[in-house]
């Protein structure tokens, strides 16, 4: 696949369903290769498999991304498999007590 992300690694939270999944398809339409991060592993490996069925390159990750230490898991894996990371689009979870800009890793 070719386009705007072409090259590009993305590791894309909450991406087993929803608007997750939609940006991580969008993100692999466009070339990116995409690191599908959901706790549900099923529904990560559908979103993954969609991506793959598409033409575009895929994996799942499973880490929880509300655990710093175990986030990086997401991060190790992008560098690992595809060498490099350029943008993490953040999808899952919700913070309802503190704004994004201010708050710390833990």
């Amino acid at each position: 696949m070719s386009g705007i992300c072409e090259g590009r690694v993305v590791i894309i939270t909450g991406a087993g369903g929803g608007l997750g999944a939609a940006y991580a398809k969008a993100f692999a339409a466009e070339g990116a290769k995409v690191v599908v991060n959901d706790i549900n592993a099923a529904a990560a490996q559908s979103t993954v498999d969609a991506i793959k069925a598409a033409g575009g390159e895929a994996i799942v990750n499973t880490s929880n991304i509300t655990d710093y230490a175990d986030s990086l898991n997401a991060v190790n894996q992008a560098l690992d498999t595809f060498g490099d990371l350029h943008v993490v689009l953040n999808i899952a979870g919700i913070c309802r007590d503190e704004m994004f800009a201010s708050m710390t890793a833990a």
